[in-house]
């Protein structure tokens, strides 16, 4: 967990009913409670914001239907927390395929910590966002995908994702072929970047 992470939890389980709002709030305010952390790990659009995960993404093996596979190999596509290396994480998997399978890195896997939770970000997105919508709360999240900031945060640039779109989860797809945003997002973006730059270029 990081500090981000944690204002998430906190601010979006006040916002979320039953059990799964509960565990937010929980692991929000104590990040050791393990029954709130196991409960968000088990649902898949949470678990990336708690922990390292990695999936199997392409499975090859075998050439021939009529024939025993000489040999087989699987992708892994590892979604790394900030702060971990991935060295853990290469050592973490090599243990789970034991001895038998190599687990070897794609190119160089890079690591970084994440960036501080800054105030004045915050309220820079907040009033940002708030000149098209008004009263919206405003939720810090980490992104569990790969970004550009990964290169930036490792040379020590605090690098910051924000976004002002809505868009309902059934039109969200995201890496699909058929990816995009709502048009009246775009104009929404334009209004909300032009507040946002302006804003925190005051003085610099």
């Amino acid at each position: 967990w990081n500090d981000t992470t944690l204002a998430y939890f906190r601010g979006i389980g006040a916002l979320t009913p039953g059990a799964l709002g509960t565990a937010m709030r929980k692991f929000g305010h104590d990040p050791h409670d393990r029954a709130a952390a196991a409960l968000l790990a088990g649902n898949p659009k949470y678990v990336g914001m708690t922990r390292t995960t990695c999936v199997p993404t392409l499975l090859r093996g075998g050439h021939a239907e009529n024939a025993l596979p000489e040999y087989a190999t699987a992708t892994l596509n590892c979604r790394t927390f900030p702060g971990v290396a991935p060295a853990e994480v290469q050592a973490a998997l090599q243990t789970a395929a034991g001895s038998g399978a190599e687990v070897t890195p794609l190119g160089t896997p890079a690591g970084t910590n994440a960036s501080p939770l800054r105030a004045d970000v915050v309220a820079a997105v907040t009033r940002a966002l708030h000149v098209r919508y008004p009263g919206v709360p405003v939720v810090p999240m980490q992104e569990s995908g790969l970004s550009d900031a990964l290169y930036t945060r490792s040379v020590g640039i605090p690098t910051y994702g924000v976004s002002a779109g809505f868009i309902k989860d059934t039109d969200n797809h995201m890496h699909g072929s058929n990816e995009g945003i709502p048009v009246m997002s775009f104009y929404d973006y334009l209004d909300f970047w032009y507040s946002l730059v302006t804003d925190l270029a005051v003085g610099h």
